[in-house]
């Protein structure tokens, strides 16, 4: 896309199960986890993302210690380049000290989001799969954020240009799972004070009937109504999810895979479910 710099941010854990052969998420909003995320995940993002002038800055907060092939091939990856900035944070929920963060995990977000200096900023959550036939939506989402019809385009959703079927939210938040924006939209200083503090969060950008002081809450809010796009899904075109469960091993599979063999598979599945998860189904593939 001619000169456009493209910044990919990844967030990823090593949470207690990341090194087990299956992994579902649950009711308590914890989703799924797995070693394969991190290696085969980039892959992924790059063959998503391929031929762009793409920085990827990796934040990998740790819980469990990394095992040490993956510690040294992401070392490697970042000695050739192929990553450009590579966070290994030990697992923190304090801001100041010794005094407990609610929004720790946010914290970790806007942390990765403020080192990367592409003109456009790409985030994903570490269980996110990508894959399409080329840039074609790609380059529409960055159309409309170039015109300034929004100022974030999130993942896909049969809701389009809405997150979800409630029409009741006051504004559109930018999901952390997928969002594209202009750098320049993010005012990093003023999220990070929006996270500190909730109640200046709704005085300065009004209440809200449901409160979520989250990050991607505080991205929507700032951006205001209806300035956060969720494109119709055109699955046969692209595929954007997440895992509802993964079994190891998968990702490495779907990587080697034509697009068509994907979106088949994923069919078989019983294709993306609301709002953007997958439930591989049978055994291996």
């Amino acid at each position: 896309m001619g000169g456009k710099t493209f910044s990919l941010v990844v967030n990823l854990d090593t949470r207690k199960g990341f090194l087990s052969g299956t992994s579902e998420a649950d009711m308590m909003g914890k989703g799924v986890r797995s070693i394969d995320f991190i290696l085969d995940g980039l892959q992924n993002r790059l063959n998503f993302f391929r031929d762009l002038n793409l920085e990827v800055t990796l934040f990998v907060d740790l819980i469990e210690p990394l095992p040490s092939f993956v510690h040294e091939n992401l070392i490697q990856k970042l000695q050739e380049s192929e990553i450009d900035n590579l966070v290994i944070h030990t697992h923190s929920e304090f801001f100041d000290k010794d005094d407990f963060f609610p929004h720790w995990l946010d914290l970790n977000f806007l942390q990765a989001l403020f080192l990367a200096r592409g003109e456009y900023l790409i985030h994903t959550d570490g269980d996110l799969a990508l894959f399409s036939k080329d840039h074609s939506e790609l380059k529409e989402w960055v159309d409309l954020l170039d015109r300034g019809i929004y100022d974030y385009v999130s993942y896909p959703t049969v809701f389009s240009p809405y997150p979800d079927p409630d029409l009741t939210w006051e504004y559109n938040w930018a999901s952390t799972r997928f969002f594209i924006c202009r750098r320049e939209t993010i005012q990093f200083s003023e999220v990070l004070k929006c996270l500190q503090n909730s109640d200046y969060l709704y005085s300065k950008y009004g209440d809200k009937k449901r409160k979520c002081p989250w990050l991607e809450h505080i991205l929507g809010i700032i951006a205001g109504k209806n300035r956060v796009y969720y494109p119709p899904r055109k699955d046969n075109q692209y595929l954007i999810f997440c895992w509802g469960k993964y079994q190891r091993g998968l990702l490495s599979k779907l990587n080697k895979l034509s697009f068509d063999e994907v979106k088949d598979l994923v069919d078989s599945w019983g294709g993306i479910q609301n709002p953007c998860e997958v439930y591989p189904t049978g055994g291996s593939i």
